[in-house]
């Protein structure tokens, strides 16, 4: 934006932009503005039909929508993580009609974004389901943002037939050993927007940002935040992280192995460390974390399932005073 020759600003987006420069200090900025309003109006006007016209956006993990590699919106807080609102960040010369239109574009546009990446997860929520079973287990899903552990929902999971069960599989639910979750949201497309959304919802772990695309497995000296490294679909085995969906792979790939033994014994084989993508030494770390037993047996590596036994400790030290009936010894009766 030139005036009387001189450059006082530019547009960025939908945004004006003072340039301010030695000459420009000592000038009244909102004269420069002023003088400036008709031009810029009609020329946000149409950069607005423009974007409306060709769609060209996109959102970058800053939750900022970007056109022509500035920001035109931002992501804020709404009723929940897969419902943001947006706010404008748009020059106030822009006009209120453009204003509406462009505001109705974007909520349109994000909807059919989020829908498009996410459809499995916002499907859950719109299957009639009468068992309440099944209705229980689809909402702590849906609560849990597509994954969730077992042991969480055993309850539910116990009571539910296998006619039910096919119900949430034809959903793109998987029920894993470990975890119940919809699989394609562990896409590259799926976890980044998750995490996004789930950032820009809860106001917080800003500085997250999900496992290179294409590792399953992760050895951390520093602790990540297990509920976000869940929502990458990652397991977390104390510094160990596993994706879950390879982790069930591993299972049916052990679950498969044949043996002769009654308590079965399994074998390393080089097919189980390529799917991890790890070495010997962090499987062997990582299958003892799941209660297995490794030994070495004509020097192969071999391990077993040892299921966790609860110990339940005799308390020695109670207190027989406290007995109701120690108060029958001291009656005199004759």
């Amino acid at each position: 934006i030139h005036i009387d020759g001189q450059l006082i600003g530019e547009l960025k987006g939908l945004k004006f932009l003072i340039e301010v420069t030695s000459k420009t200090l000592d000038t009244d900025i909102k004269s420069i503005k002023k003088a400036a309003r008709k031009g810029v109006e009609a020329e946000l006007s149409k950069r607005v039909d423009e974007i409306l016209d060709k769609k060209e956006i996109t959102i970058n993990n800053q939750s900022k929508i970007i056109w022509k590699n500035h920001p035109i919106a931002r992501l804020k807080k709404g009723n929940d993580y897969l419902n943001p609102e947006i706010d404008l960040i748009a020059d106030d010369s822009l006009n209120e009609d453009s204003k509406v239109k462009l505001i109705k574009f974007l909520n349109k546009w994000l909807v059919s974004y989020i829908n498009e990446v996410l459809g499995d997860l916002i499907k859950l929520t719109k299957h009639q389901i009468t068992n309440q079973y099944l209705r229980g287990l689809v909402f702590q899903l849906y609560e849990n943002n597509g994954v969730i552990k077992r042991e969480q929902v055993l309850d539910y999971l116990k009571d539910l037939k296998q006619s039910e069960r096919k119900i949430l599989r034809e959903l793109g639910v998987k029920f894993g050993r470990y975890h119940v979750f919809l699989f394609k949201l562990f896409k590259p497309s799926s976890v980044s927007l998750r995490i996004l959304l789930w950032k820009n919802y809860n106001e917080k772990n800003f500085d997250f940002t999900p496992p290179t695309f294409g590792l399953n497995f992760l050895e951390e000296k520093k602790m990540l935040n297990k509920n976000l490294m869940l929502l990458c679909g990652f397991e977390k085995f104390e510094n160990l992280y596993v994706r879950i969906d390879i982790l069930e792979r591993l299972f049916l790939m052990i679950f498969n192995t044949k043996s002769e033994d009654k308590i079965k014994e399994i074998k390393l084989i080089p097919e189980m460390l390529n799917l991890l993508g790890c070495n010997k030494e962090n499987f062997v770390k990582l299958i003892k974390k799941m209660n297995y037993k490794t030994y070495e047996k004509n020097k192969d590596l071999y391990f077993k399932y040892i299921p966790f036994k609860k110990i339940i400790k005799k308390d020695n030290n109670k207190n027989f005073k406290d007995n109701p009936f120690r108060v029958l010894s001291q009656l005199n009766l004759k």
